[in-house]
């Protein structure tokens, strides 16, 4: 199956929307995380973490849809996607915030 795409993947949608990522830290450490998303387009999505991550990392995204936006996933309650960090903001005092780009179904 394909990823879904909305008809403009650059423009970004302010939608916050519950996402459990699991990958690997810069420490090398596994980890799963949850957390939410910041922003949503059709080719990826931004969200929060505590974790330190590296650009060109690969992440699986564990994202709950609501009852609005399952019709084009099919009707699932959840969409899980593999996805590539492509930007990271760095805070000093909060939660960083990445950037990622979706590559496909796992």
């Amino acid at each position: 199956m394909t990823v879904p795409r909305l008809a403009d993947r650059s423009r970004r949608f302010a939608l916050v929307l519950p996402v459990t990522v699991t990958g690997v830290d810069v420490s090398g450490r596994a980890f799963s995380e949850a957390t939410r998303t910041l922003n949503v387009s059709g080719g990826g999505l931004a969200f929060e973490t505590s974790r330190r991550l590296e650009i060109g990392s690969r992440l699986l995204l564990d994202i709950k849809l609501p009852p609005r936006l399952r019709r084009p996933f099919g009707g699932r309650l959840r969409y899980r996607v593999v996805a590539v960090v492509c930007r990271l903001f760095v805070t000093a005092d909060g939660p960083d915030r990445v950037g990622v780009r979706f590559v496909g179904e796992p």
